[in-house]
C-alpha cells in the first residue's frame, strides 16, 4: 500500500460540488456503488448540501491538495445505528483513504454515543469488503437482488455492520 499525501477534514457546505464531481467519476466506473451515471448533478448537490445544512448527516472528505480524492457519509445521524456510505477516487485507491475516513466516521460515532455503524457493499468489491472486516465490521446478511440496475439487471448487496 502506498500512502497519499492526502489529507482529511469535516465536508462542509463548500465541499458538495466536489463531492458530487467525485460521486459522479465513480458512478461513471459503473461497478462500485448504488448510483448510476448519469444523474442530475445540479440536484445530487442541493440535496446534499440541503442534508448537510440540516444537520441530517456528516461526514469527511480526503483532499490531496485541492482535489477532493474521498468523501464518506454518514446518513440518518440521529439513529442508534446509522449508515454510511463512501467513494474514493479511482487514482487513490489503495493508499489508506479508505481507513482514515472510517477511522474519523468511527471516531464519531463512539464519540456520539452510536451502538454501531452499517453500511452496504456489493459482494465483490473485495478491497472494500476487507478494508470495511480490518476496521472491525461484520457481515450481518445480504440482501439479492436489493439494487436494480437501469438495464434491468440486479445487484445484491451485502450487508455489514461495527458494533461501538
Amino acid at each position: 500500500m502506498t500512502k497519499s499525501a492526502a489529507q482529511v477534514r469535516p465536508k462542509g457546505e463548500r465541499d458538495v460540488d466536489a463531492v458530487v464531481a467525485l460521486q459522479a467519476e465513480v458512478a461513471r466506473e459503473g461497478r462500485w456503488i448504488a448510483t448510476e451515471w448519469p444523474f442530475d448533478i445540479a440536484a445530487r448537490a442541493r440535496t446534499q448540501r440541503d442534508a448537510l445544512l440540516t444537520r441530517r448527516s456528516v461526514g469527511w472528505i480526503a483532499e490531496d491538495g485541492a482535489l477532493c480524492v474521498g468523501d464518506l457519509t454518514i446518513f440518518g445521524i440521529d439513529a442508534d445505528e446509522p449508515e454510511l456510505g463512501m467513494v474514493v477516487a479511482a487514482g487513490h485507491r489503495g493508499r489508506g483513504i479508505g481507513r482514515a475516513l472510517m477511522e474519523h466516521a468511527i471516531a464519531w460515532a463512539q464519540a456520539n454515543g452510536k451502538a454501531a455503524l452499517r453500511l452496504g457493499v456489493f459482494p465483490d468489491n473485495a478491497a472494500a469488503i476487507a478494508l470495511y472486516r480490518a476496521v472491525g465490521f461484520e457481515t450481518i446478511g445480504e440482501q439479492p437482488a436489493a439494487i436494480v440496475r437501469r438495464d434491468g439487471t440486479a445487484r445484491d448487496v451485502l450487508l455489514m455492520r461495527r458494533a461501538l
